[in-house]
C-alpha cells in the first residue's frame, strides 16, 4: 500500500523551500528572524500588543506563546510552520480562541501560535449551495454570511463568538444537529497545511485517512485554512419554548425527565432540539421547534400530557437569524474585529449513549440541591442536550465516516462553573464539584460506558483518559494516522493525539 505521506509529498502544493536545515541556520539565528524572513506579521513578548493578543476567552488558562504569527496568505501559513519545524516549537492554530482549555494558545506555555483572523471569507455556490468559509471565521459571521447569499445555513454552535474552525473540526453541535448532523457532518473538503510545510485539499476520496481524521481531532493534524461545507435552505421559523418548573420534589424531576426522555427516543422529530436547563434552584426545559406554530403545538402535546404538571411555558416564534441572536440571550451575530468577551471558568461534560435510569436520575438532582452545591461561592449550570433518538441525524453516521466518536449519544450534558465576577481568580473547589456532579451520574449507572464532548475540553483529564472518553475506539486509526502526517507531533496541546 502507498502510504498517505507519499500522496501528500506527491500533491502538495506548496512550493516553499524549507527556511533552513541545521547546517544553515546561519542564514537566521532564531524563530522570529525565521518568521521575519517570510515577512510574516508576528508577536513576541517584548511587542507593545502582545499581552493584548495572547489574552484567552477563559481567563484561568492565561498561555504565553513564543511567537504569535499572523499570516495572510496559505503560503505563509506553511512558511510559519517551516520555521516551527527549524527551530522544533510546537504549533497551534487559533480560529476564534474559544477553546475551553485555550487549546488555540497551545495548551501551555511556548508554542507558536498561528492566528487564522486574516482568514474571513464566506462564498456561497448559489447552483450547489456549497459554501467556501475562510478558518478565521466566528460562528455569528457565518450565519450571517450564509443567510446573506440565498437564505442558506448549516448546524452550528449557539454562541456567535465561538470560532468555526476548532467547532467544525471537533464536533460542532447546535439546535439544527439532530436535522442537519453536526458541522463537521456537512464539510465537503478542506485545505490544510501540515506539518511538512505542504498545502493539500482533502476530501472524502482524497487523502481519506486524513479526512476522516480532521473531521473529529483535526487540531491534531495540521491548520486547516478554510473548509468547504453543503448548507441547507434556512428555516423560516423558529418555535422556540421553555418549559419552567416551580417547587420541584426529586421524584418530580425524575419523571419529568424520563418522560422527556422517552419521547426523545420514540416521537421528537428531527427538527426538534430539546435540552434540559438546570441549576439548585431551576428545572427548565427548553428547545427549538423548526416548523409552524400549528405544528408545535400538535408535536409538543404528548411530552406535555406526559408530565402530569402544570409548568409555566413561554414560548416565541421568530425567523432563523432572529433565532440564533435569541439563543445567545440576544446577543448580536457579527462579531468585532477585536474580540473582548471573556469568562473565568470550568467545564466538564458527559455522554450518554443511553437512557438514564431513575436511580442514576434522582442521585444526580439530589446532588444538585445538596448545600455543598447549593452554597457554593461561585456560579454554575447544568445543561443535557438530546443528541439522539429515533430520527436524529447524528446517530445515522458511521464511525467510518468520521474520526467524531459521539455518535451513538441520546443525551450530552455539560456542567459549567464560572467565577461571580467573571475575573480570576478561579477557586479550586470548582474542579471537585463538577468532578462530584458528573459522578453523581456515573457511579449511580455503572453499566454504562459514558464518555466526553471534545469541544467541552476538559484540561484535568490525563491525556489517556481524555482519549478515551473522546475518541474510544477510534484512537489506533487516529494514531496511524498522525504517524503518517505529523510524526514528530509538530501540532500539539497536551491532549492532542501523539501528545
Amino acid at each position: 500500500m502507498i502510504s498517505l505521506h507519499f500522496f501528500v509529498a506527491l500533491f502538495a502544493t506548496s512550493t516553499l523551500a524549507a527556511p533552513t536545515t541545521p547546517g544553515q541556520r546561519s542564514v537566521h539565528t532564531s524563530l522570529l528572524e525565521c518568521l521575519d524572513s517570510y515577512s510574516i506579521t508576528t508577536l513576541v513578548s517584548t511587542s507593545a500588543n502582545y499581552s493584548s493578543a495572547i489574552v484567552p476567552f477563559n481567563l484561568r488558562v492565561p498561555w504565553k506563546p513564543a511567537a504569535m504569527a499572523i499570516p495572510k496568505s496559505t503560503d505563509q501559513i506553511a512558511a510559519a510552520v517551516l520555521c516551527a519545524n527549524a527551530y522544533d516549537v510546537k504549533v497551534a492554530a487559533r480560529g476564534g480562541g474559544h477553546s475551553y482549555a485555550a487549546n488555540g494558545l497551545g495548551g501551555a506555555d511556548g508554542s507558536l501560535v498561528v492566528d487564522m483572523k486574516n482568514f474571513k471569507s464566506v462564498e456561497v455556490d448559489s447552483e450547489t449551495g456549497i459554501a467556501t468559509v475562510g478558518a478565521g471565521n466566528r460562528l455569528g459571521d457565518v450565519a450571517s454570511g450564509l443567510f446573506a447569499q440565498g437564505e442558506r445555513a448549516m448546524p452550528h454552535g449557539l454562541c456567535p463568538g465561538v470560532g468555526i474552525a476548532g467547532h467544525a473540526l471537533h464536533g460542532g453541535f447546535g439546535f439544527t444537529s439532530r436535522m442537519w448532523g453536526t458541522a463537521l457532518d456537512v464539510i465537503k473538503s478542506m485545505e490544510v497545511v501540515l506539518a511538512d510545510g505542504s498545502i493539500v485539499t482533502t476530501t472524502a476520496t482524497l487523502y481519506p485517512d486524513l479526512f476522516w481524521a480532521l473531521r473529529g481531532a483535526g487540531s491534531s493534524y495540521g491548520i486547516v485554512t478554510s473548509f468547504t461545507l453543503q448548507t441547507h435552505p434556512a428555516p423560516t421559523n423558529g418555535v422556540q419554548f421553555t418549559y419552567a418548573f416551580a417547587n420541584t420534589t426529586i421524584d418530580d424531576k425524575v419523571r419529568i425527565f424520563t418522560a422527556m426522555q422517552d419521547y426523545a427516543q420514540h416521537t421528537a422529530p428531527s427538527n426538534m432540539a430539546l435540552r434540559l436547563w438546570t441549576l439548585t434552584d431551576v428545572f427548565e426545559i427548553t428547545g427549538v421547534f423548526w416548523g409552524s406554530a400549528a405544528a408545535f403545538n400538535t408535536t409538543i402535546a404528548p411530552l406535555l400530557d406526559s408530565w402530569h404538571l402544570t409548568p409555566k411555558p413561554t414560548i416565541t416564534s421568530r425567523g432563523w437569524l432572529a433565532s440564533l441572536s435569541a439563543f445567545a440571550n440576544d446577543a448580536p451575530l457579527a462579531q468585532p474585529a477585536v474580540y473582548t468577551a471573556h469568562e473565568t471558568f470550568f467545564a466538564k461534560s458527559l455522554v450518554a449513549p443511553e437512557p438514564l435510569t431513575p436511580t442514576s436520575l434522582a442521585s444526580f438532582f439530589t446532588f444538585m440541591i445538596s448545600p455543598r452545591a447549593a452554597t457554593a461561592p461561585m456560579n454554575w449550570w447544568v445543561i443535557a442536550d438530546l443528541y439522539g433518538g429515533a430520527t436524529s441525524t447524528i446517530n445515522t453516521h458511521t464511525l467510518a465516516d468520521a474520526s467524531y466518536a459521539v455518535r451513538d449519544a441520546l443525551w450530552t450534558f455539560q456542567m459549567y462553573t464560572h467565577t461571580w465576577t467573571q475575573l480570576p481568580p478561579f477557586l479550586n473547589m470548582g474542579f471537585d464539584l463538577l468532578a462530584d456532579m458528573v459522578d453523581s451520574i456515573k457511579t449511580a449507572q455503572p453499566e454504562t460506558e459514558f464518555a466526553a464532548y471534545p469541544n467541552y475540553v476538559d484540561p484535568t483529564l490525563e491525556k489517556e483518559e481524555a482519549h478515551r472518553l473522546y475518541y474510544g475506539s477510534q484512537m489506533p486509526r487516529l494514531q496511524h494516522v498522525k504517524r503518517m502526517v505529523d510524526p514528530k507531533s509538530r501540532f500539539w496541546h497536551p491532549q492532542a493525539i501523539g501528545a
